[in-house]
C-alpha cells in the first residue's frame, strides 16, 4: 500500500489509476467511468471521498516536523486524506467505495455518479465523507434525519457542525439515504499552507472503524 505521501504526490489521473487497481487487489469489481471509481461491497456503508485537490502545482516537495506535514505546492490533504483514510478502512471492512473527480470545480464527478443507475442500487444503510477540516466535525448539510445525527454523535464523539458542499451534498436526496462528513486532519484547506496532522487523520480511521462496526439494522433515509 502506497504511504500517505505518496499519494499527496500523485495527479487526480495517477489517484484513479492506483485505487482502481488498489481496490481490485482487495477484492472488489470495480466500475470506472468518466467523473467516479464505484466498488460495490458486502458491508452496508458507502463510503465517499474526491480525487482531486485545490491547488495548480503538483505536490512534489512535503515537509513533515513530528507528524505535521506540509508541503510548498500545497499538501492537498483536502481531499487526498480522504483517499488514504479509505484505502485503510477497506483492508478490513469490505464498504462500497465512491471517489468522485473534480469535486472541487463543483462536485463534478458527484453530479455525474447521481444520475445513473448505480445511486438507485446502493444498498447501503447510509454514507460517510471524508473530506471535512479539522479534527472533530460532523457535518450532515441540508440532512435532517436526528436519528443519524445521534447515531453518529453517539458512536464518534464527533459534533455537529455546519457546511456549505461537499460531495455527500448532491448525493444524499437522489440516494434517499442520510450521509455525514466527517474531519480527517486538514487544516486551511483552498492554500498553499495547508497542512495535515499525521495522528488526526489516523483518529477518524479509528472513529469511522468504530461507526461501520456498530449495529444498524436497516437504512437512515434522507429527511
Amino acid at each position: 500500500m502506497k504511504t500517505f505521501e505518496d499519494i499527496c504526490r500523485m495527479t487526480q489521473h495517477e489517484v484513479k489509476q492506483y485505487m482502481k487497481r488498489y481496490l481490485i487487489n482487495n477484492k472488489y469489481k470495480v466500475t470506472d467511468e468518466d467523473g467516479f471509481l464505484y466498488a460495490k461491497g458486502d458491508v452496508p456503508v458507502l463510503l465517499v471521498a474526491h480525487m482531486d485537490t485545490v491547488h495548480d502545482k503538483q505536490c512534489t516537495e512535503i515537509r513533515n516536523i513530528n507528524g505535521r506535514l506540509s508541503s510548498p505546492q500545497g499538501i492537498g490533504g483536502d481531499d487526498r486524506c480522504g483517499v488514504f483514510i479509505i484505502m485503510n478502512l477497506v483492508k478490513e471492512l469490505h464498504c462500497s467505495v465512491l471517489l468522485c473527480e473534480e469535486e472541487e470545480r463543483g462536485c463534478i464527478g458527484a453530479h455525474k455518479f447521481a444520475n445513473t443507475d448505480y445511486i438507485k442500487n446502493l444498498h447501503v444503510n447510509y454514507m460517510v465523507e471524508f473530506d471535512r477540516r479539522g479534527n472533530n466535525d460532523a457535518v450532515f448539510y441540508h440532512c435532517g434525519n436526528q436519528d443519524f445525527i445521534d447515531f453518529v454523535e453517539d458512536t464518534t464523539n464527533f459534533k455537529f457542525a455546519d457546511g456549505s458542499v461537499s460531495d455527500i451534498s448532491v448525493l444524499m436526496e437522489p440516494a434517499n439515504l442520510s450521509a455525514v462528513n466527517l474531519s480527517c486532519g486538514y487544516y486551511n484547506a483552498h492554500f498553499v499552507t495547508e497542512y495535515v496532522i499525521y495522528d488526526e487523520m489516523m483518529d477518524t480511521i479509528e472513529a469511522a472503524r468504530a461507526l461501520i462496526k456498530e449495529k444498524c439494522d436497516k437504512p437512515f433515509v434522507y429527511v
